[in-house]
């Protein structure tokens, strides 16, 4: 409602994949105790999403643990969304406070600062959580998100500077 009354000639709806970068994580091996224990790079699981604001991880992996699999660096100021989950998860979004990494039950969306504030996009998706939910329990999608589904997800993308005021 609030982009309908800033922008009253109306918005343009982008890709998401068209204006942010978005990937997933992965997990060490568990079994393996030198990819855990006393390990400093936070990292983020799918229930972690819930926090709403993520400003610290309950788990930590080596260095040795990160390089062993395909998780990524995630920077502070990026949107998650939780990709899987049958409960309340699958669907809902944080924002990182922090740099860290992830599972792959989630989606960073790292976006094209010249084009979208993360604040923006964090504001918006949690108020798609149903339509998110909608998209992931389709014909075929055993009732999770992908990364394509969230590439292609439709977002409105007004002028920066209405960004910054909605997110005041």
């Amino acid at each position: 409602r609030m982009i309908q009354e800033l922008c009253p000639d109306g918005v343009e709806f982008r890709k998401l994949g068209e204006v942010a970068k978005c990937y997933s994580g992965a997990t060490p091996k568990t079994s393996n105790r030198e990819y855990w224990e006393g390990g400093t790079i936070p990292w983020m699981n799918s229930g972690e999403v819930n926090l709403g604001r993520v400003f610290s991880t309950q788990k930590f992996i080596t260095p040795l643990g990160y390089n062993s699999c395909s998780t990524k660096m995630v920077p502070a100021h990026t949107v998650v969304v939780a990709l899987a989950g049958q409960g309340k998860t699958r669907g809902t979004v944080a924002i990182t406070e922090i740099e860290l990494c992830t599972n792959q039950s989630l989606c960073a969306i790292e976006v094209n600062s010249d084009l979208l504030n993360s604040y923006f996009l964090w504001h918006y998706l949690r108020g798609q959580y149903n339509t998110l939910r909608r998209i992931s329990s389709g014909d075929g999608t055993r009732g999770g998100l992908n990364q394509d589904m969230i590439r292609n997800f439709e977002i409105p993308v007004p002028p920066m500077e209405v960004q910054r005021k909605i997110v005041e």
